[in-house]
């Protein structure tokens, strides 16, 4: 492999970052409220050096544009930007890095936000996502993935849209009533992202078998599927489980939502959640949800389905930019006091059906079997 000097480097202060003159004599680099580094301007070009480390020059280009700025000098300039998370020294141009125009403001930010874009960028480029429900939750979910540069969506929902609908799911419209949501969603990102891949199904998932057909080279899962409860979540998770997918579950209500990232082998599933749960208070809630023939109407504006799908898309960003599995938390989201608390702690369940080592007997799973 050739060895790059350090002078065929790129140093580029984030493109989030506004450079001005502020008074006589300092230059800032920043904005008034967040992030600001003031640089004293001792150098009569300061500034116009400063302008130069833009991702497009190397620092040999940089010396040479400035004859009177020493190595050192520029040195002690870049190695107090890259301190700040104001500046990054890349090894190829910015405009090379970015794979795309439409991602430039996505890596800078994670640049600024001291990760490495290139690297991130990269693994979301090809990450495939599987996403069961099309839904108010699913949808917005496979936008915002879309958005980030995901390329591989696949979309399972076997209903149609009808009005319903309308009030909530902000890419459906009246035109698309009894159609299937999986392909307006994906007529709907396509329109933004024609190099995409969106695939579809309308399989109703009724075994883990089922599941396990349609996350077939997935790198993760997303469960955005209410109802029946449990039954949809518990199949997925075991799916999951039995081909070692990470996987996000979301449920909504009212005044909050809840979310679960399970990684097989390393945390507790959703199995060991119910299994820590398992009371008989708990069987008995369960059972009454199951006689009851009440068909709620999903009780979630758009405002709250905006925040929700946002706070599951970064809460599992985080876990893939970071690289630090957490799990065995269900976390809760109150869409009031836009808090975020941890709701239920867990450990992984020994008894557990799923990924435990002894057979639970619990009555719990003869009231919400799956196969």
């Amino acid at each position: 492999m050739k060895n790059i000097s350090v002078l065929d480097y790129y140093p580029m202060i984030h493109k989030d970052k506004l450079l001005y003159h502020y008074g006589k004599d300092i230059i800032r680099i920043g904005t008034d409220d967040n992030d600001v580094v003031e640089i004293k301007n001792n150098q009569h070009n300061l500034f116009s050096i400063l302008k130069d480390l833009n991702g497009q020059f190397t620092i040999r280009d940089i010396l040479t544009r400035h004859p009177n700025t020493s190595l050192n000098q520029l040195s002690l300039i870049i190695t107090k930007l890259a301190h700040a998370n104001t500046l990054s020294v890349l090894c190829n141009p910015f405009d090379l890095l970015s794979k795309n125009e439409r991602f430039k403001s996505d890596l800078t930010y994670y640049l600024s936000e001291g990760f490495n874009g290139v690297k991130i960028l990269n693994t979301l480029f090809n990450l495939k996502v599987t996403i069961f429900g099309s839904g108010g939750g699913g949808s917005i979910i496979a936008l915002q993935l879309a958005n980030l540069g995901i390329k591989n969506i696949h979309l399972i929902d076997p209903d149609k849209i009808d009005t319903s609908n309308l009030n909530r799911q902000f890419m459906f419209n009246t035109t698309d009533i009894g159609k299937f949501k999986v392909n307006v969603v994906k007529k709907f990102i396509l329109a933004r992202h024609s190099d995409a891949n969106i695939t579809t199904s309308i399989k109703r998932i009724t075994t883990t078998a089922d599941a396990i057909k349609e996350i077939q080279d997935s790198n993760w899962v997303f469960c955005c599927i209410d109802e029946p409860p449990y039954i949809s979540q518990r199949i997925i998770n075991r799916a999951s489980y039995i081909k070692n997918v990470p996987s996000v579950y979301g449920f909504s209500s009212r005044d909050a939502a809840k979310l679960l990232i399970v990684y097989p082998n390393n945390t507790g599933c959703v199995d060991c959640l119910l299994t820590s749960e398992d009371t008989t208070e708990f069987q008995k809630l369960i059972l009454n949800f199951q006689r009851s023939n009440f068909s709620p109407t999903t009780p979630i504006v758009i405002p709250n389905i905006m925040l929700e799908t946002s706070w599951i898309v970064k809460k599992w960003l985080d876990q893939v930019i970071k690289e630090r599995p957490t799990g065995n938390v269900l976390y809760r989201f109150d869409y009031n006091t836009l808090n975020e608390q941890r709701f239920i702690t867990f450990t992984q369940q020994k008894n557990c059906p799923t990924c435990g080592t002894k057979r639970n007997e619990s009555k719990l799973w003869k009231i919400i079997p799956i196969q």
